[in-house]
């Protein structure tokens, strides 16, 4: 493993994600997950947390869903960990109001789901979320949480963003992560999240358009790649990302057993992925096929030393 993905994925141990149930409150027309039963009780959870904190600290924790704030005691797990110092970020679609039970508002970052223009976003998630979701917003800032939007994007949402992001200044400096909507190229092989929901309306990028998205804004998965952490689902399975479907064992599992499963897993360009053949269907877009440049310069972000690559010395990826 080369020194800066070795270097990275030790960082990375520090963050877990957490997806302790996958249903929600919302049927969203772009969801592309089943939304199975199986939820991790509040003792399953830091549980986990317990034993893997006795090998590595954790720092950062990200919780998903489904939704999360669905979950009755979720406001008693989130302080019970922020009052250990861990930083704790939530994907929410912010319809659901608990933040007063939150004790420590600086040691939480709320990632708020908001699709494009207010009349684009309801015609996904459904008349009045989008309010719903700015209330929240707006709450949270005056509670002192740190926030985040989160913006899937699709080929009608794309044209929109400058008015999106116009719309938004009103709130102040806050962070956008765009996501292009999940291609066909995932959900043909994702096993489990493999909904195509609608398509009318809500049309898959080009893979031009992706990597036009991601040499100008800040996305997800990053361009970069890395974004690799032990993650565990609501039926006890252990992944290697939030996205992933190879599975590298159970919640009972040694976590040392886990740290070496994913680190002989990493491979690929940038900083890595632990599931090179895959990489969330965008394969194709991280080894650019769409434009050639001379070795050793990039699409996107610049490196200060070539890249070494095997295969054609002309092949570029995005990062």
């Amino acid at each position: 493993m080369k020194h800066n993905i070795l270097k990275h994925f030790q960082n990375m141990l520090h963050h877990i994600y957490i997806n302790p149930l996958e249903k929600c409150n919302l049927h969203c027309k772009m969801c592309y997950t089943k939304k199975t039963t199986p939820i991790l009780s509040e003792n399953e959870i830091l549980n986990f947390i317990k034993r893997y904190q006795k090998e590595i600290e954790i720092k950062v924790i990200t919780f998903c869903g489904g939704e999360v704030m669905t979950l009755p005691y979720f406001p008693h797990l989130v302080n019970t960990l922020t009052e250990k110092g861990i930083f704790v970020q939530i994907i929410t679609n912010g319809t659901i109001d608990k933040l007063k039970k939150f004790n420590n508002p600086n040691l939480i970052k709320l990632i708020i789901s908001l699709d494009g223009p207010e009349s684009y976003h309801n015609l996904n998630r459904g008349k009045g979320t989008f309010q719903k979701s700015i209330i929240f917003l707006q709450k949270a800032q005056k509670l002192n949480f740190h926030v985040e939007i989160f913006s899937i994007v699709t080929k009608q949402s794309l044209p929109v963003i400058p008015q999106f992001e116009e719309y938004l200044k009103q709130f102040g400096s806050i962070e956008i992560t765009y996501h292009p909507r999940k291609p066909p190229s995932y959900l043909s092989i994702h096993p489990v999240s493999n909904i195509k929901g609608e398509v009318s309306g809500f049309d898959f990028l080009t893979e031009v358009e992706v990597i036009n998205l991601m040499k100008t804004k800040n996305v997800f998965p990053p361009k970069n790649l890395g974004c690799y952490q032990i993650a565990l689902t609501s039926n006890g399975n252990i992944y290697g990302c939030c996205e992933g479907f190879d599975k590298l064992g159970t919640i009972n599992d040694p976590i040392q057993q886990l740290f070496e499963k994913l680190k002989d897993k990493i491979n690929g360009p940038c900083l890595g992925c632990y599931q090179p053949d895959f990489m969330c269907g965008l394969k194709n877009i991280y080894v650019c096929h769409s434009r050639t440049m001379p070795a050793g310069r990039q699409v996107g972000r610049v490196h200060t030393e070539p890249v070494h690559r095997e295969g054609n010395p002309n092949q570029n990826y995005i990062c």
